[in-house]
C-alpha cells in the first residue's frame, strides 16, 4: 500500500448513500487485479492487506483504522 493509507481494518462512518469499496493487487484495470469488493448500506468494515496495491471507495464517508 502507499502512503495514503496503512494496511489494517478500517470501519466507515454511517453514510445514508449505498458504500462502494475495492481492494486491488494491481491497477491494469483488469478485473483480475479485483481482491475484494463489496457494496454496503451504512458502516462497512474491511481489512486491508500490506501486499494489496490499491484501495478506493465510493459514498463510503470517512474511514478510520480500528484494528
Amino acid at each position: 500500500m502507499g502512503s495514503d493509507i496503512q494496511p489494517g481494518t478500517y470501519r466507515n462512518s454511517s453514510s445514508s448513500n449505498l458504500c462502494y469499496w475495492e481492494r486491488l493487487s494491481g491497477l491494469s484495470g483488469e478485473m483480475g487485479d479485483l481482491i475484494a469488493n463489496e457494496v454496503t448500506e451504512g458502516q462497512a468494515v474491511v481489512t486491508i492487506a500490506a501486499t494489496d496495491a490499491a484501495f478506493s471507495s465510493t459514498d463510503c464517508g470517512r474511514w478510520e483504522l480500528v484494528e
